[in-house]
């Protein structure tokens, strides 16, 4: 019996930050809300918290679904394809080669479960691909990944030179690109009104939520009240950025990091392909082409605010792939998405609290992936879920974690400039030349080009290094600000006390006498 239509269209208020727990007073106030007891109450209709929610309900489990109307999404498709924004080298180091490998298969095993559900649904997919590309000075990284990619789950990538590359994407701004197989781009709007009548269909109750949100994670019984309504579970699943933001950094850290998102027109450009494109590297720039139409979505070092200083960046970062003349920017935002280095965040925090959230840009793929982990977890206790955890713990957040992405990232942005300085200072072959005229040119001596190559070395090598010196001493000293401010902040009630002890012994009749 389904208590309220979900996936009702409405503008939500401004959502009041929530408490960790709910005091006497909330407790008090709630008394008069209609009390709706479920086995398993998700949190947030994200791809994840509905393939959470109708896979429960088909295992026979009593689910509400609490609703966030009004999200809106990156202008990008979304792509169904195995794998993870975080390099396999980084994954291998935390994890092991056993585990990262089994991570991988459950990616792979993910995207064909997305994949299978949209054919069903009826839901278009395509155009068909995902590439990863790679500047020159992230050249190296790439091949690594293709290697390790080819150890772990063979058949899944496939490297693209240079030359095709550029035939494929209409630029030479990469040096070569890695194409995961199977991948196929999927509007996740689609995608999100299929999952929602397969939900109602599996007797998922979707209760809107508009203004503020409180939860009581602690105990057996577990609540969250609505301004109608108190929720009263045994289980309660946190899924995707909405319900993050909106149940506060008190009951779930999160995680954020600037982005900026545009589409624009490209006049007089063919581009062959439209699969999926991102860069690697810490940008995160994701784009795709449609008629010569691109829509992109790219990190940023701080945040932007205004649409015009998200026009601005957006540009610049199109401006050094394609040629845009005077096309037009539109729908420029900058928006804070989740930052999760490139992993899920899907774990179990409190005894019976799960938490699933995607990568940004991942958001279908991890999706389908955090599905299936919470949905095994909670209905067969699968403990599959555990090879996710090393990426559950706290990251630096803050000014500290902003002052450190900010180096690290200009960092990254650097060394790529640096790359390209040295490749334009190697000439480039001479016209072909006869026999005669070659006699009478000047012939540079071998040890002057020696000597100019090993300068232009050693000034990328310099610079790259004192930008890894900049990135590292900011993060310490970053870090050593914010842990002398909140040792501050939490000596500073008592030395309140202190204070107030004392003007209350100097008012003291015995101290006046």
């Amino acid at each position: 019996m389904t208590e309220i239509a979900p996936y009702r269209a409405a503008t939500p208020d401004m959502p009041a930050p929530a408490t960790a727990s709910a005091g006497a007073r909330d407790k008090a106030g709630a008394a008069h809300l209609r009390t709706v007891d479920c086995d398993v109450c998700v949190v947030g209709d994200d791809v994840a918290g509905l393939g959470i929610a109708i896979d429960l309900a088909r295992r026979g489990k009593d689910v509400v679904l609490l609703t966030f109307p009004g999200a809106t999404p990156l202008p990008l498709d979304g792509v169904l394809s195995p794998g993870f924004s975080m390099p396999t080298a980084d994954l291998v180091e935390r994890v092991g080669m056993a585990d990262a490998q089994e991570l991988l298969i459950l990616s792979a095993h993910a995207a064909e479960t997305g994949l299978g559900f949209a054919h069903r649904a009826g839901v278009d997919v395509g155009p068909r691909g995902r590439l990863k590309v790679a500047r020159p000075h992230a050249l190296q990284g790439l091949y690594r990944e293709q290697d390790l990619r080819e150890q772990l789950v063979p058949d899944t990538t496939v490297l693209v030179d240079r030359d095709d590359l550029s035939a494929l994407l209409g630029t030479s701004t990469f040096a070569a690109g890695l194409g995961v197989v199977p991948a196929e781009r999927v509007s996740a709007r689609a995608l999100k009104v299929a999952l929602e009548l397969a939900a109602m269909e599996a007797g998922v109750r979707g209760i809107p939520v508009a203004g503020a949100l409180a939860a009581d994670l602690q105990g057996l019984r577990k609540y969250l009240t609505t301004d109608k309504r108190r929720i009263r579970a045994f289980q309660v699943v946190i899924s995707g950025h909405d319900a993050f933001a909106r149940l506060g950094p008190k009951v779930a850290q999160l995680p954020r990091a600037p982005w900026v998102t545009a589409l624009f027109r490209l006049p007089g450009q063919e581009v062959p392909y439209s699969g999926m494109v991102e860069e690697a590297g810490l940008t995160g720039l994701r784009f795709h082409v449609d008629g010569g139409r691109l829509a992109l979505a790219a990190a940023t070092a701080t945040r932007v605010v205004t649409r015009v200083g998200a026009a601005r960046v957006a540009r610049r970062h199109t401006g050094e792939i394609y040629s845009l003349g005077t096309s037009l920017v539109e729908g420029a935002t900058g928006r804070m998405l989740p930052e999760t280095g490139g992993m899920p965040r899907v774990f179990e925090g409190e005894r019976g609290v799960w938490y699933a959230l995607a990568s940004a840009g991942d958001e279908i793929s991890h999706g389908f992936l955090a599905g299936r982990l919470v949905s095994g977890a909670i209905g067969d206790k699968d403990d599959r879920i555990a090879l996710l955890q090393p990426f559950a713990g706290p990251v630096l957040s803050g000014w500290a974690g902003r002052v450190a992405r900010f180096a690290t990232f200009w960092h990254v942005r650097l060394a790529a400039h640096l790359q390209n300085e040295r490749l334009a200072l190697v000439a480039p072959d001479p016209a072909p030349v006869d026999a005669e005229t070659a006699a009478d040119l000047p012939q540079p001596h071998s040890a002057t080009v020696a000597a100019s190559n090993g300068r232009t070395r050693r000034g990328l090598a310099a610079a790259t290094a004192a930008s890894r010196h900049a990135a590292r001493t900011a993060l310490h000293a970053a870090s050593g600000w914010a842990s002398g401010f909140a040792a501050r902040a939490a000596a500073a009630p008592a030395r309140r006390r202190r204070a107030h002890a004392q003007d209350e012994l100097e008012d003291s009749p015995a101290q006046r006498t």
